[in-house]
């Protein structure tokens, strides 16, 4: 029974690192997005062979640098596998697949606002099942409250819609308490990479995206 459930995390592991890196696919083509697509290296194209493309393993596997171009690549990818492996495990671990839909559309926002600075309101929908797993718990005046606030607020500072309506949903399932430390974590970032890199201008979904995943399991191990 024991050897089971570990033979469990580990599929659950696996299913978890595979969903970060084809979500990053979705959000990299989407709205052009080609069944028939093959996975390719990002400096010289060359087509990627089977045992290049594991999630995680294939990058260690050629060493994290192109056979062809010798170009080296980049090491977020394998970690971002690997913390959606560590995630997946968790989720299972607290027997609570509510908040897996918000985080899908999270991730896949998170890339294509680190991407291309922008973000496509279609992602909002892969957060529908959450609403209606937890329709009992949803915070409807704390949203509107944090919705009208960040509009009025959009007027004297830069405030992207995206942002608005991401920080809308994630106040509409997380309590206040949890909203305000996923919004404080995310500034800090912000900050972080201000001081560090001296930028101005942030991208701040994938920050709220990072906060989520660190202040939802956070708040379950201390407050469960």
């Amino acid at each position: 029974m024991v050897k089971l459930i570990y033979f469990l995390y580990l599929l659950f592991f696996i299913l978890g690192a595979c969903i970060i890196s084809f979500l990053k696919v979705i959000a990299h083509d989407y709205p052009q997005i080609s069944l028939s697509r093959r996975s390719h290296c990002d400096y010289c194209s060359r087509i990627l062979r089977w045992f290049e493309i594991i999630p995680i393993i294939g990058y260690f596997i050629i060493h994290g640098k192109c056979n062809s171009c010798k170009n080296q690549l980049n090491f977020s990818n394998p970690l971002l596998e690997f913390i959606g492996g560590l995630m997946s495990c968790f989720l299972l671990y607290i027997d609570d697949f509510s908040y897996l839909p918000l985080f899908l559309m999270l991730i896949v926002l998170g890339f294509s606002d680190f991407f291309f600075g922008y973000i496509y309101p279609i992602f909002y929908l892969l957060a529908l099942p959450s609403f209606f797993l937890r329709f009992n718990h949803l915070h409807w005046l704390a949203a509107i409250a944090i919705y009208l606030s960040l509009i009025l607020l959009q007027k004297i500072y830069s405030l992207g819609l995206g942002d608005i309506e991401v920080l809308t949903i994630i106040g509409l399932l997380f309590d206040l308490n949890s909203f305000l430390c996923i919004l404080l974590l995310a500034c800090c970032f912000c900050l972080i990479q201000y001081f560090g890199y001296k930028k101005r201008a942030f991208r701040f979904i994938p920050y709220l995206t990072w906060s989520t995943g660190i202040i939802y399991p956070l708040s379950y191990l201390m407050f469960r």
